[in-house]
Parts: C-alpha cells; structure tokens; sequence
C-alpha cells in the first residue's frame, strides 16, 4: 500500500506525513506556497519551484517573490496560471 493511500485511509494530512506543498491563491495576484524545497527559476514571467516530489510553475506577469524563507514564501503578480510536473 503506497504511502498515499495509508494518509487517504487514515485521514492523515499530507502536507505533514508526505511532506505535500500548501498553495493558497488570492484572486489571480498572489499566491502563499508552503513546504517548498527551493527555487528552480525565476523572472517576471515564470517562476519554477521544486516542492518535494513535484515542480510548482507559476506563470504570469510582472511577478515577483514578495518574501522567502525556510518554509514559505509569498509571489505576487498577474497570475495566469499554476501548474505541476513530476
């Protein structure tokens, strides 16, 4: 039984037992990840985060990383689109 499935049946949360990233979006101009691990690329266009077993692509325009730390950050922008890829 994979390990997503075991927090499925038990109804654990992911963020903590797989270590899954948290986005919240607020409108289309900002966007608060948690549980990254860091930062692949960024310009005003596109920014590439590497989460754990994931990559976060963030397009958009005139993007840029409000703060960053350990644990979290904050982009805002124009946000056009959010995406992952293995």
């Amino acid at each position: 039984m994979s390990l997503e499935k075991i927090t499925d049946t038990l109804n654990l949360p992911k963020d903590i037992v797989m270590g899954a990233s948290i986005l919240h979006l607020i409108g289309q101009y900002e966007v608060y990840i948690e549980n990254y691990k860091n930062i692949i690329e960024f310009n005003e266009n596109v920014i590439k985060i590497q989460a754990r077993s994931t990559k976060i692509i963030i397009t958009g325009k005139h993007l840029h990383i409000e703060y960053f730390n350990n644990d979290d950050m904050k982009i805002k922008g124009r946000i056009s689109d959010v995406s992952f890829t293995v």
